[in-house]
């Protein structure tokens, strides 16, 4: 088998900085919304080089809402690949596609 992922050396390579921060989220008490969202949407927008950003619960809430703000919606196809798992298909049917 072809490894794709060490998913544990990477973890390993910045453990501290991730249970940092999940320390400081669960510290905080603040799991939505809050200082967290608000910094990540910050430091986001600016890494990809636009002036918003919104982070959502799940990549099904991102699908919808990129449909939603197109205006893409009731009446409109959208073709996505068979081999997708079922989150994207819910995302496209919550944005009435």
């Amino acid at each position: 088998m072809i490894e794709l992922n060490n998913f544990i050396a990477e973890y390993i390579e910045i453990k501290q900085e991730i249970d940092s921060a999940v320390s400081s989220v669960l510290n905080s008490g603040q799991y939505i919304l809050g200082d967290n969202v608000k910094n990540f949407e910050r430091k986001f927008s600016k890494y990809i080089g636009v002036k918003y950003c919104v982070g959502v619960a799940s990549g099904t809430d991102a699908i919808t809402l990129s449909l939603l703000a197109n205006r893409i919606g009731t009446g409109d196809e959208v073709i996505t690949s068979n081999f997708t798992a079922y989150p994207t298909v819910a995302g496209i049917i919550n944005s009435g596609s």
